[in-house]
């Protein structure tokens, strides 16, 4: 075994790492450990609370159910509208609270007593109200509109009439409730009227004012028409413009033909209007002459001659006139350029004929149309001329031939003019007309268009009216129904609240139930002795467990005793044919911690003496330091043990020899302290007692004597066991701890509080001294895995082989095992 095993401590960062936790064996530990104040709090408790109850005066229960207005019989008595669809009828259950505070007030509860106190005179409503619960009946987790009652009373007669009287009661206030709701729904409802009467006509005149403004019945016929007109009149527009686009085809057609015949477009039209007027044509008529007889003339005089200066002057005269008068027949449809064409338009006044050739001939007789268009006359007026003027034969006959070739010319194309000129004119007005149709089918349009635009405004102040005046309508006959209804209602003498079950007189009481008290004492018993337990747990500050111990003194864990009955050493354990009893445990943990003594006193040198001490008393350091001794002997050393505890000395009682002299003695005298050595019954094994009681202990230990004795004593055994009063109390072995090589520190589970297991490891460090280790004793191995209980088991199996009395030893060492476990237990 190395040395690492015997020093090596337990990492307690790997312990705090842990998870913290209160497991089952924790709860069994707290119990046991105070299972007497535990148990005695428990039956108390259990006996208190079951007498208190059972002796109670029985009560009695009566119930009833009554059914409040369900939302049928609420739309009866309101008066707004309730629109609520059958599949949320539950979700419009309202809260009771209201209704059930009502109930149970005391304006309530005195009508229900005052009938009941010809047979309950000493009924009082305050009892009433105490006793009485009323409760929102529940299905299904789904609140309902039936309510619970329930009356308690030692009486159970006396609880069924009072919940028949309260029963009675509800019903007739609920009778009186609907009336009175319905005669205020009434008065409201007729204060209402006249309002919404004025409304709903407000909203009617509004529609007729809409309608009378915008010249229309329904938006939406109107938003019809609109649109058939706007397509209409796109199809007129579209004809329009076809015809428009065949009447200028026809008119360049026209033009084009004018064109050929050598007349000019602009002058024939309106030529062929003034030769319809007649004074025109007079005045046309008399220029021809003036300029036939000024032709004529010209062959004989010249233009200085007074008749030919009247006929100029005349000639101009007459084109004023007819320039007038043109002006006047077709006004400001040609304009003035065109009218100076017409009128002064080239005439045969203007012509130079030429007497040597007659090549002017067809010249002039093409000039002479033109004239002749201009003037609306057909025939020439060199007729006229050649038949007046004076002169030669030769002009006359040029002249004359000249007439003849014009004039047959005319006489075929004022035909042909004339009919071009009606065409003209009539293309013309058609062009015109269509124009004028044309701007007139777009300004429809545009209004038609505009109109359509503003339909979808006009639709939707339209519908907001229409709604207003129906929610208003809707409004008035909803008042007009609602009154005439809670006129019914308020003549019914059926009351809207009924009574489902009617009270029953109780036959059994509900308090107190024996069973129900029985469990509820044993709870409550089992509950305060488990809390006392652990109240006593808090309270105590003793360590309970190894690791504690390890966590405060920080020291290595040397050895750990289990807890036993008889905490002795059996010598003949290992030789015995029988099974082994539980003190092989505290052996076996004895004999573990003489192992790790050995091996420390290898690993840090010869270890001659060790003082045996602990923080308080009763923690077990002198068993330990006997049995330890009788152990550390069996391995066949010479083992000296030496009772220095002066004050309560007990190693003379564990080792059961008498303590007529020792220790106080042999510092005391000139004795010899081998005089003093008292035999024990094991072998290698020598004991010095206390000896006498001295009234200054610390004095003797403390004396050099002492300290020489020590040394005397390593010199002589293997090994000095010094057993000392605890470090932790007395300060006795102080004045040992720095003569010794080592200290074994003892600390008991239960017995030594951490407060003075800290207090003793102060001591122990102020002095100096050399520790071992720490050994945990006491360790109960039902709640502490650093116990010996897997000794139990393995000693505990019985040899296969073996005769009929050992069986039956056998067997009763079992019987003990068993008792003792269940007594432990």
């Amino acid at each position: 075994m190395s040395n690492e095993i015997i020093r090596s401590e337990i990492d307690l960062g790997a312990l705090n790492t842990q998870e913290p936790g209160f497991s089952v064996a924790d709860f069994k530990q707290v119990v046991y450990r105070s299972w007497k104040p535990a148990l005695a709090v428990g039956i108390t408790a259990f006996t208190g609370i079951f007498l208190f109850t059972a002796l109670q005066t029985p009560e009695y229960v009566s119930e009833s159910l009554i059914l409040l207005e369900s939302p049928q019989n609420q739309k009866a008595t309101s008066v707004a509208p309730t629109n609520v669809a059958p599949a949320s009828s539950y979700n419009s259950i309202k809260d009771l609270s209201t209704e059930i505070f009502i109930l149970r007030s005391n304006s309530m509860v005195s009508k229900a007593v005052k009938t009941l106190k010809d047979r309950y005179q000493d009924l009082s409503i305050a009892e009433v109200v105490n006793n009485l619960a009323i409760d929102q009946a529940v299905v299904n987790k789904v609140p309902t509109d039936v309510l619970v009652a329930n009356y308690t009373d030692t009486d159970p007669e006396k609880a069924k009439a009072v919940l028949e009287a309260l029963g009675t009661t509800y019903v007739d206030y609920s009778l009186k409730k609907q009336r009175l709701q319905a005669r205020n729904a009434i008065e409201f409802i007729d204060s209402q009227l006249p309002d919404a009467q004025a409304d709903l006509d407000a909203a009617a005149k509004e529609i007729r004012t809409f309608r009378q403004v915008h010249e229309l019945v329904d938006p939406d016929t109107s938003a019809v028409a609109a649109g058939q007109i706007q397509q209409d009149v796109a199809e007129e527009i579209e004809k329009t413009q076809i015809a428009i686009a065949l009447n200028q085809k026809q008119t360049q057609e026209l033009n084009r033909q004018m064109r050929e015949l050598g007349q000019d477009s602009d002058t024939m039209v309106a030529s062929s209007v003034l030769g319809q007027d007649g004074v025109y044509q007079d005045l046309a008529s008399q220029l021809r002459d003036i300029e036939t007889q000024y032709n004529l003339g010209k062959v004989d005089f010249n233009d200085n001659y007074h008749v030919m200066a009247n006929l100029k002057e005349k000639r101009k005269e007459l084109k004023k006139l007819l320039q007038e008068r043109a002006n006047q027949v077709l006004g400001k449809s040609v304009s003035p350029q065109v009218l100076e064409r017409i009128v002064l338009a080239p005439s045969y006044t203007d012509i130079q004929p030429s007497t040597s050739s007659t090549t002017n001939a067809p010249a002039n007789s093409q000039s002479q149309p033109s004239s002749a268009t201009n003037t609306g006359n057909a025939p020439s007026s060199s007729d006229s001329s050649s038949s007046n003027a004076p002169g030669s034969s030769n002009s006359s006959s040029t002249f004359g031939n000249l007439e003849i070739e014009s004039g047959s010319k005319i006489s075929s194309q004022g035909s042909t003019l004339g009919a071009l000129a009606s065409r003209q004119l009539e293309l013309q007005t058609e062009a015109a007309s269509l124009q004028s149709k044309l701007a007139s089918l777009r300004q429809s349009k545009a209004k038609a268009d505009n109109q359509f635009l503003n339909i979808p405004g006009l639709q939707q102040t339209f519908m907001e009216l229409k709604r207003k005046l129906e929610l208003k309508s809707e409004a008035y006959n909803y008042l007009l129904e609602r009154r005439q209804e809670l006129k019914i209602s308020e003549a019914e003498e059926i009351a809207p609240w009924r009574i489902l079950n009617a009270p029953f007189l109780p036959s059994k009481p509900v308090s107190p139930i024996i069973n129900q008290c029985l469990i509820q004492a044993l709870i409550a018993g089992g509950f305060l002795g488990v809390a006392t337990a652990f109240i006593l747990q808090r309270l105590d500050q003793s360590v309970k467990k190894v690791e504690e111990i390890k966590q405060i003194t920080k020291l290595p864990l040397l050895g750990v005793i289990p807890k036993v009955a008889e905490p002795r050493i059996d010598a003949n354990i290992h030789t015995t044919k029988k099974s082994y009893s539980y003190y092989s445990s505290f052996t076996e943990g004895l004999r573990s911690l003489a192992m790790n003594l050995r091996y420390l006193m290898a690993d840090e040198g010869q270890i001659k003496s060790l003082v045996i001490t602990s923080s308080t008393s009763a923690e077990g350091k002198s068993t330990i330091s006997h049995n330890l001794s009788v152990v550390l002997a069996e391995f066949d050393l010479r083992v000296l043990l030496v009772d220095a505890d002066l004050r309560k000395p007990k190693v003379h009682k564990l080792a059961k020899i008498p303590n007529e002299s020792g220790l106080s003695e042999i510092i005391t005298t000139e004795q010899s302290w081998s005089d003093h050595i008292r035999p024990s019954t094991r072998e290698n094994l020598d004991i010095i007692t206390a000896g006498a009681t001295s009234p200054n202990p610390i004095a003797l230990l403390n004396s050099g004597k002492m300290k020489q004795l020590i040394r005397e004593w390593e010199a002589a055994y293997d090994y000095v066991i010094i057993d000392t009063p605890p470090i932790g109390v007395i300060a006795d072995a102080k004045s040992l701890a720095s003569e010794v090589d080592s200290i074994l520190f003892i600390s008991g589970i239960q017995k030594a509080s951490r407060k003075s297991i800290s207090n003793a490891l102060e001591v122990l460090s102020n002095s100096q001294c050399n520790i071992a280790g720490v050994v945990a004793n006491m360790v109960d191995p039902e709640f502490d895995y650093y116990a010996y209980s897997y000794y139990d088991s393995y000693y505990n199996q019985p040899h296969r082989n073996s005769n009929s009395d050992d069986q039956d030893n056998e067997s009763e060492v079992k019987k003990k095992g068993l008792l003792e476990q269940f007594r432990r237990r």
